[in-house]
C-alpha cells in the first residue's frame, strides 16, 4: 500500500483513455470480461458448492425500520452498487463525491487496477488479475436519470436499508478509496461511461477477492444476509433477489 501511495505522490499513476469504451445504453462492462471468467471459473466452481450459505430467514430488517434505498446492478459478470448521492451522511469523509456534485446517483464498482482500466486486455493481464494479488481501483459513475433507464441492458434490484445500514455502507465504500490526504480524492483517469472516473483503492484484487466479493462485503456491512464466500455476479444477484423477495412477502403478510 505504501508503494502505491508513493506512486500517487510522484504522479506516476496515470489512467487509460476511454476512447474505446462502450457508450451509454449498452452493457458498460467491456466485452473482455468473459476472458477473465474463463480463466478463473474452474476454481470458482470447485469451491463455491462447498462454500454456499443459505440466506433464508436471516434478514435483520423490519418493515418499520427502513429508511433508505440502494440498487445492486449486474452488468453480466460484474456487479456494482448505486446510492443516491444526497442521502450520503455529511459525516462520511468521501471527498471524491465533489466530482459528482450535479449528479443524483453514483454507481461504484471495485476491480483490478490494470485490467479494469485497460481499453483492451491481454492474456497476461488477465492471468495476473486472476491469480496474483494486484492493486485495485474503484470506478465511480454519476448520473441523474432513473437507475433502470440509465442501465437498460443490466439487471437492477432495489434494496431497502435501515438508516444505520446505509450509513455503514456509505462509510465502507468511502474507506475503500486510497488517499494521500484524508480530505483529498485522487482521480487517476476517465471512466467507462458518462460522468465517471477511476480512483485508487485499498485492498488487493485476486480471483477470490474480486468485484463481486467486494459488493457482497459491502452488503454485509449494511446488515444484509450475504455469504462471505460470494464470488460471482450470479451469486450476488441470486442472494439479493432471495432476501428482497422474502422481505416483501413478510411485509405483505404483516399488512393482512
Amino acid at each position: 500500500m505504501g508503494d502505491s501511495k508513493n506512486e500517487l505522490r510522484m504522479g506516476r499513476a496515470v489512467g487509460k483513455p476511454n476512447g474505446s469504451r462502450h457508450g451509454r445504453g449498452m452493457n458498460p462492462v467491456p466485452m473482455r470480461v468473459p476472458i477473465f471468467v474463463r480463466t478463473s471459473c474452474l476454481f470458482l466452481f470447485v469451491f463455491l458448492p462447498a462454500c454456499a450459505v443459505s440466506t433464508q430467514g436471516q434478514h435483520p430488517i423490519g418493515a418499520e425500520t427502513l429508511g433508505k434505498v440502494i440498487y445492486v446492478v449486474s452488468h453480466g459478470w460484474h456487479t456494482a452498487i448505486v446510492l443516491e448521492r444526497q442521502e450520503i451522511p455529511e459525516t462520511i469523509v468521501w471527498p471524491e463525491l465533489r466530482d459528482f456534485a450535479r449528479d443524483q446517483y453514483i454507481e461504484v464498482g471495485w476491480g483490478d487496477w490494470d485490467y479494469y482500466q485497460a481499453p483492451e486486455a491481454t492474456w497476461a493481464m488477465t492471468l495476473k488479475a486472476a491469480f496474483w494479488p494486484t492493486r485495485s481501483v474503484l470506478h465511480v459513475a454519476g448520473f441523474s436519470e432513473a437507475v433502470r433507464k440509465f442501465f437498460p441492458a443490466s439487471e437492477v434490484i432495489e434494496v431497502a436499508l435501515t438508516d444505520d445500514g446505509f450509513k455503514e455502507l456509505s462509510g465502507f465504500i468511502a474507506r475503500t478509496h486510497m488517499r494521500v490526504e484524508r480530505d483529498q480524492g485522487i482521480k487517476i483517469g476517465p471512466g467507462l461511461y458518462g460522468n465517471s472516473g477511476f480512483y485508487p483503492a485499498e485492498g488487493k484484487f485476486h480471483v477470490f477477492r474480486n468485484c463481486n466479493s467486494w459488493v457482497a462485503q459491502a452488503l454485509r456491512v449494511a446488515g444484509l444476509p450475504v455469504s462471505r464466500f460470494t464470488m460471482t455476479a450470479g451469486s450476488v444477484m441470486a442472494q439479493v433477489r432471495a432476501f428482497t423477495r422474502d422481505f416483501r412477502d413478510t411485509r405483505e403478510g404483516s399488512k393482512r
